[in-house]
């Protein structure tokens, strides 16, 4: 290729990418700037539509409380009809999920979890968290996003031609992936400063926002690494909450709407399950209990548990040894070798060996090769056990080369532990309830703190949760409604 058709090539490119950008720009009815959007509302439509089962499944699937639901759907529709966008057809699903997190999909899908109602402590909260996923949708920040990713990847493509060296293409897009996975801060900025417009336009207290983000970044504060994963999901996805707080109060200009509704709020989270549901299983004390299909098991205290949509993972500080729980059906009625030697490959298998585990049939064995995880090799450990209704229960154990004799026994009574529940273990695995509390007399945090059906800084949740900014051996106001978690 001559300079002179080359530079003649480059300059009918950027002509196209011209093109593209001054078609696609757009005034937002939302923001009233010009915006790059490609996707049309119909398109945007189809996204929400069809990510939005898959949201569902990822998410632990959809709380089912009708009460609870038609009460946010309300919510979230009376905010939306203050919106640019009133007549599009909004959908409201609370996540049976314990993560604080909300998000929205393009076409009006929006998703709040039971982990962030459970933080939340009065209707102006939720309807200021509602109106900044809605405010997502109406700024059309997905199909801005996907504009701006498609609009990348033209740029990459001439790179690629001009510059011939694929690597750097490669290279530059995986950065560009990372930075448009999410809503950049200028976007989660403008979605406060719109869904503060809409609560006021609802006359809810537009102070609310502050309120919630003050008790995010509390909880924040107080949370381990361990149970850091409550609360990380929404930073994932949400600029620091300290600067969300500082420009939230920026947006309220003496406002005169003042809808709270606390009292409204807290009866209708009233009952609601706090943390993990027994449908999912529950960790307590490091034991794993799942009161649906009847099984507990046991790990040592020094182990971190987690427990996934599709597995329970435990493991020690190191990762010396990894335990995944899983099962599988056995619809064919297969022997548990013959599973084995299914998923695994005859050949693989050695040190085979039949086990009775909790009075049931049970094999266990190892495999003459290493198994890449998360970038380490292991040796694999497996044990198949016979359960009711077709399932086959499995332990993998891996088990770093060379790692000590003591971590394979710890493993192994892990899966050997697996057992039917007894009448003393389906209390255990019951999942938590928030009980809404009315105070009596001579109340005080302190004394409420000790009712907390939790192994760890009950009275600093019990204050963040409800909002208390008092001394705790402070008398509580009589007749005052207040969440407490309990078994």
């Amino acid at each position: 290729m001559t300079s002179e058709y080359k530079y003649k090539f480059i300059y009918h490119i950027i002509l196209v990418v011209f093109l593209i950008i001054t078609s696609g720009c757009a005034k937002n009815i939302a923001t009233g700037e010009r915006q790059l959007v490609i996707l049309s509302p119909e398109e945007e439509k189809n996204i929400g539509a069809r990510e939005h089962p898959n949201i569902i499944k990822s998410f632990g699937g959809i709380y089912h409380d009708q009460e609870l639901k038609e009460y946010v759907s309300n919510l979230g529709n009376k905010i939306a009809l203050n919106s640019e966008m009133p007549d599009i057809r909004w959908t409201f699903t609370i996540l049976d999920n314990p993560l604080v997190n909300a998000f929205a999909l393009p076409g009006g899908y929006i998703y709040v979890t039971r982990g962030l109602l459970s933080l939340a402590n009065d209707e102006a909260e939720i309807a200021s968290v509602l109106g900044h996923e809605i405010a997502h949708v109406t700024a059309r920040h997905t199909a801005q996003r996907h504009a701006k990713s498609t609009l990348s990847n033209v740029g990459l493509d001439i790179l690629s031609i001009v510059v011939g060296q694929p690597i750097i293409t490669n290279a530059t897009n995986v950065g560009l992936q990372g930075v448009l996975s999410a809503f950049s801060r200028s976007e989660e900025l403008e979605a406060d400063k719109l869904g503060i417009r809409y609560i006021i336009k609802s006359k809810y207290d537009p102070y609310g926002s502050y309120r919630f983000l003050n008790r995010l970044n509390e909880l924040t504060k107080i949370s381990s690494k361990n149970d850091g994963d409550i609360i990380s999901s929404i930073f994932a996805t949400h600029p620091k909450t300290t600067d969300r707080m500082k420009a939230s109060k920026g947006y309220i200009n003496n406002s005169s709407a003042n809808i709270i509704n606390r009292d409204v709020f807290l009866n209708a989270i009233d009952g609601m399950i706090y943390g993990n549901n027994s449908q999912h299983g529950i960790v307590k004390n490091n034991n794993f209990y799942h009161l649906e299909l009847n099984f507990s098991f046991n790990t040592p205290s020094n182990y971190k548990i987690k427990n996934n949509n599709n597995n329970v993972i435990a493991f020690n500080k190191n990762k010396e040894v990894i335990v995944i729980f899983d099962g599988l059906l056995n619809k064919e009625k297969l022997s548990l070798l013959e599973i084995a030697e299914s998923n695994y490959l005859r050949s693989n298998i050695t040190a085979y060996e039949e086990v009775t585990i909790d009075n049931k049939n049970a094999i266990l064995f190892k495999e003459n090769r290493l198994i890449r995880y998360e970038g380490s090799e292991y040796n694999r450990k497996t044990y198949l056990i016979n359960w009711t209704n077709d399932r086959v229960w499995r332990f993998s154990i891996l088990l770093k080369p060379q790692s000590k004799t003591d971590y394979e026994n710890q493993a192994d009574k892990i899966a050997r532990s697996i057992h039917e529940l007894s009448e003393d273990e389906k209390i255990l695995g019951r999942p938590k309830f928030i009980s809404i509390y009315k105070t009596k007399k001579g109340d005080t945090a302190s004394k409420l703190a000790n009712q907390m059906a939790l192994e760890k800084n009950k009275l600093k949740i019990l204050q963040i949760m409800n909002g208390l900014n008092m001394d705790s051996e402070e008398i509580l106001p009589e007749g005052t409604l207040l969440k407490i978690i309990v078994n």
